[in-house]
């Protein structure tokens, strides 16, 4: 999720701040440059060019006088002025500038600002707990590009989100103008999950504000609260622990073949993985047969080492092979009867 490109605009933007703070003095500087010229071109005891008077209103600005001392009042007070002007003022503000340019801290506002600029397209993740760091792990493996704003300063899980490029803003959704600075207007959804619904609601609902186009999916601990949320807020997805729990908890104590469960449209659906015995019914079909005997769905075949995702429909099941299949649990058991020798 880190590029050359990206870090580049990013330093950009996020030095257009500082510069905007330093051009005030530098061309309050290049104003006393060329005036202490002037002097120097007109007042000088030697004749000199313009250029040349500008050169040694410079070097006195550094502490470093090229010419001799001079007779003139004017001249004299400038070769004690000068120096302490670039002292005080031009150092200071060359050090101030580089303080900002080169010490940056990734946690601050300003380079998560300047990062979320260089995004298009990306996911807001509200919270970085274990939920959020699930996610987050998720959304880099889908290569999906992230923000992410969390209220801890001190989570151990921004290690993660750094090492991945991944711009982490520290916050709450209560702060103002908290969502333009992850661009809000370029993202292309927003992901709340933190331990806390009224601040996972109310990020979503400032979102829908100033998106009303943008897809929410709202982590819950309260399920009913969840589900009226969902019919009622028109918020894209609204999860409760409880409910993504209950279905897989049910179905794997009753069959240690379910590795997960979910409701679709109301119909309880689940995946199991079950290896083919010899001598069953099961090894004397093919997918074909399966599928359109059961109307269910072969997700993978696993034969040896290998394994084929939605495998070929005149492929034949052999002892041992590893099917993983998606279907509801009254089918689950009648394959259970096809695979008993």
């Amino acid at each position: 999720m880190r590029s050359k490109k990206r870090i580049l605009n990013a330093w950009l933007f996020y030095l257009r701040k500082p510069i905007r703070e330093f051009l005030p003095l530098f061309t309050g500087a290049v104003l006393i440059v060329l005036a202490g010229g002037v002097a120097f071109y007109h007042l000088y005891d030697q004749p000199l060019s313009f250029s040349e008077a500008v050169w040694i209103t410079f070097a006195l600005v550094t502490g470093e006088p090229v010419r001799d001392w001079p007779s003139h009042w004017l001249l004299e007070v400038l070769h004690y002025i000068l120096p302490i002007i670039g002292l005080v003022v031009v150092l200071d503000g060359l050090v101030r500038f580089s303080v900002y340019a080169f010490r940056r801290d990734e946690k601050s506002p300003e380079w998560v600002r300047a990062m979320a600029s260089t995004l298009n397209n990306h996911v807001i993740l509200f919270g970085l707990g274990k939920v959020g760091l699930r996610v987050l792990q998720q959304l880099v493996a889908l290569n999906q590009q992230a923000i992410v704003i969390e209220k801890d300063p001190s989570c151990p899980n921004f290690a993660y989100a750094r090492k991945h490029g991944v711009p982490v803003r520290v916050g709450t959704a209560r702060e103002d103008g908290i969502l333009d600075e992850v661009n809000v207007q370029g993202a292309c959804s927003v992901i709340c999950c933190t331990d806390d619904d009224l601040a996972n609601l109310e990020l979503a609902i400032d979102a829908r504000k100033i998106r009303p186009d943008m897809r929410v999916v709202l982590r819950m601990y309260d399920q009913e609260l969840a589900e009226k949320i969902r019919d009622t807020m028109n918020i894209d997805l609204a999860f409760s622990t409880a409910m993504l729990a209950a279905p897989l908890f049910a179905t794997a104590s009753m069959d240690p073949t379910v590795i997960n469960s979910f409701y679709i449209d109301g119909r309880l659906l689940v995946v199991s993985r079950i290896a083919a015995l010899g001598g069953s019914k099961l090894c004397s079909m093919k997918i074909a047969e399966l599928v359109r005997g059961f109307q269910l769905v072969v997700v993978s075949q696993k034969r040896g080492e290998g394994a084929v995702f939605h495998p070929p429909l005149e492929n034949s099941i052999e002892p041992g092979d590893i099917l993983t299949l998606e279907c509801d649990p009254v089918t689950l058991r009648e394959i259970h009867a096809l695979n008993r020798v």
